[in-house]
């Protein structure tokens, strides 16, 4: 529930998860794993979401809905800059590189389990937040 205080304070500013851990994992050194940063699962599960979110964005294109076609947009950007940040030359898969990426995961676990305890007392605000928090290296609130 921190990080979700912290981000709620800072609309609309990316703040780094690794400040956002502020010394649990993040202060210390890490020697490089072979887990990639992105597993196939997750890698095909974002594409699977582009690839919705792209008929999606058409649809409400078309109906006139360009307000939630920008929120959508907004998100297939996120996903993109994330898949290319756990990609490097020729698609490959980039490994954890440490402390940040150990922080990543870390965050932005916390902060979606924060959002589904919100989501279990109040299903509107839990779905606010699932539509306006980005997680990742950099996490943000940005409301609508």
């Amino acid at each position: 529930m921190g990080y979700l205080a912290t981000l709620m304070a800072n609309p609309g500013q990316e703040i780094p998860a690794i400040d956002l851990a502020a010394g649990a994992e993040a202060g210390r050194s890490a020697a490089n794993s072979a887990q990639p940063v992105l597993d196939e699962v997750a890698r095909r599960t974002y594409k699977e979401r582009l690839a919705r979110l792209d008929g999606e964005i058409g649809e409400l294109e078309s109906a006139g809905d360009l307000e939630r076609a920008a929120a959508l947009r907004e998100e297939r950007e996120w996903l993109l800059a994330e898949l290319a940040a756990a990609t490097g030359i020729g698609g490959r898969a980039r490994p954890f590189t440490g402390s940040e990426e150990r922080a990543r995961v870390a965050v932005g676990k916390a902060i979606w389990r924060a959002a589904d305890r919100v989501a279990a007392v109040d299903p509107s605000i839990g779905e606010e937040l699932r539509a306006t928090v980005r997680t990742g290296t950099r996490c943000c609130y940005r409301p609508r």
